[in-house]
């Protein structure tokens, strides 16, 4: 916990509801606005590095996030203990729950993000997409409340189909269905999830769009003006999660660049909101269609930030404060190209998370790159929370260096102890679809592992082992390989290759 102080002098206190390296992140600009960051803290994050970003931080208790992030109670009870006037949820937990909103409202604290209002539509998918439509095109489809709806839904549009939570997001609730027996088996599983997730069991079923893109597009709007910073490509993703970000997208001619970004200007209007938000699109056959409003600051923000040079936070901080947009349109001038990679304490493999303790964490420092994480060496990840333990943001003039600049610093970054998607994200980068930009959401399901043995000795040799990986000698043959580049996914077959694997392991 940070060190005491009198509170009473402090102006304006911001209490981040959240925890890791958003936590940080957040109170990083607070500091950088003469903002005071204070925080919050389960029994589980006792030893987390965000309480020391903060003027002071309060343990809230319990494990699980229900105990703990999604307290609404305790959390209000921290602010006005801190003496706190905003509240900043940060990305998931209460981020898009209009009632924690409407909760700080009437408890007299600002809630730094959209309105109650904004959020009972964008928190609702179903009638998110009714709004929507007025706007844009959507795929066919509609909200149900029992199997036989849900049958007769699905014959009319035709399968696939996909069940959705109508409050959800994360993946969690969803079910990609293509036959009416799958449908029976799945309809009662996702209501629950959905229950269980979200604390409501309302799902809808829409046409699946098999293997589209994923393009969103990054709003700031205040009371009077509705700007956008461009849009991301999310399409690199496992179990409907994303894993690698890239802005701008490969795939978009200007003509669709204009048009998508209009269309989420409209969609903004047309819903009235306010604050930092995300308007996410599928893409296919050159046609987009709505998908939600994520009304929260995004995990992938950085990579925004970094080619339009606009502190997203700063921006939401100065709406709530009623400050207003700082900036217009014009002065947005995007410059270059940017990805970010999600390190995910996860086996490369099968994506399975993997908490435990982290032996070893280094970081690179090299031009162009950001790394946003809140772990360190000796850090134990607690099993209760997201997977997700660093962000690697590089930034480059180019698409191609940008890549070449993402390659070298996961390279360089060491994280023993635990598992990690290191090898996966190389592996990804190194993949001709990728460095083409001719991907979709099919991307990883589509990628030629090697066998089961050797893709386990390649993960073991990357991630599990507490040993030094060192280059090849220069008096190494010229074709050697370095083996952080070898993973499930490349097609070099190291193992059967007369390469010396000792030679790099000591």
């Amino acid at each position: 916990m940070c060190s005491h102080f009198d509170l009473s002098s402090l102006s304006e206190n911001v209490l981040i509801a959240n925890r890791g390296e958003i936590a940080i992140r957040i109170a990083r600009t607070c500091k950088k606005l003469d903002l005071k960051p204070f925080g919050i803290y389960s029994d589980a994050d006792k030893n987390s590095l965000h309480i020391k970003y903060c003027e002071k931080a309060v343990d809230i208790g319990g494990f699980t996030p229900a105990e703990s992030y999604l307290n609404m109670n305790k959390i209000i009870e921290a602010a006005n203990a801190l003496g706190c006037e905003l509240i900043h949820p940060g990305y998931g937990f209460l981020s898009e729950n209009p009632d924690f909103a409407m909760h700080c409202k009437r408890e007299g604290l600002t809630f730094i993000g959209p309105s109650y209002e904004s959020m009972s539509i964008t928190g609702d998918k179903a009638r998110s997409r009714q709004v929507a439509s007025r706007i844009t095109s959507i795929v066919d489809g509609g909200e149900v409340s029992n199997e036989v709806m849900a049958m007769d839904l699905a014959e009319k549009i035709g399968f696939p189909v996909i069940l959705k939570a109508v409050q959800g997001g994360g993946g969690r609730g969803l079910r990609i269905i293509r036959s009416f027996e799958e449908l029976k088996e799945a309809f009662a599983d996702s209501k629950n999830e959905a229950m269980i997730s979200f604390g409501s069991d309302r799902i809808y079923i829409e046409k699946y769009i098999e293997n589209p893109r994923h393009i969103e597009v990054q709003v700031l709007a205040d009371d009077s003006n509705v700007i956008h910073l461009g849009e991301r490509e999310c399409s690199v993703q496992r179990r409907h999660q994303k894993l690698i970000e890239e802005t701008p997208s490969p795939v978009l001619t200007v003509e669709m660049r204009n048009s998508i970004t209009k269309t989420a200007i409209a969609i903004i209007n047309e819903m009235k909101y306010t604050n930092a938000g995300t308007v996410e699109f599928l893409f296919k056959n050159n046609k987009f269609y709505f998908m939600e409003v994520n009304a929260r600051i995004q995990v992938e923000h950085p990579i925004t930030e970094v080619v339009t040079g606009v502190d997203i936070v700063e921006q939401q901080l100065r709406i709530a404060l009623g400050d207003g947009l700082m900036i217009k349109q014009e002065d947005v001038k995007s410059k270059g190209h940017a990805i970010e990679c999600r390190i995910n304490s996860e086996h490369p493999l099968s994506f399975v998370p993997t908490p435990g303790t982290i032996t070893k964490f280094l970081t690179p420092e090299l031009e162009g790159i950001r790394i946003d994480t809140a772990i360190y060496s000796g850090y134990s990840i607690p099993s209760f929370y997201d997977s997700l333990i660093a962000k690697v943001i590089s930034s480059a003039n180019t698409r191609l260096e940008a890549i070449e600049k993402m390659k070298n610093s996961l390279m360089l970054l060491r994280v023993t102890g635990i598992p990690s998607t290191i090898p996966f994200h190389i592996s990804a980068l190194n993949d001709a679809r990728f460095i083409s930009g001719n991907y979709d959401t099919s991307f990883i399901d589509e990628l030629k592992p090697f066998s089961s043995k050797d893709g386990e000795m390649a993960a073991a040799l990357l991630s599990l082992l507490p040993k030094k990986i060192e280059f090849l000698n220069k008096d190494v043959q010229e074709m050697a390989v370095d083996p952080w580049a070898i993973s499930r996914f490349d097609t070099i077959d190291l193992f059967n290759s007369n390469y010396n694997i000792n030679k790099w392991v000591r």
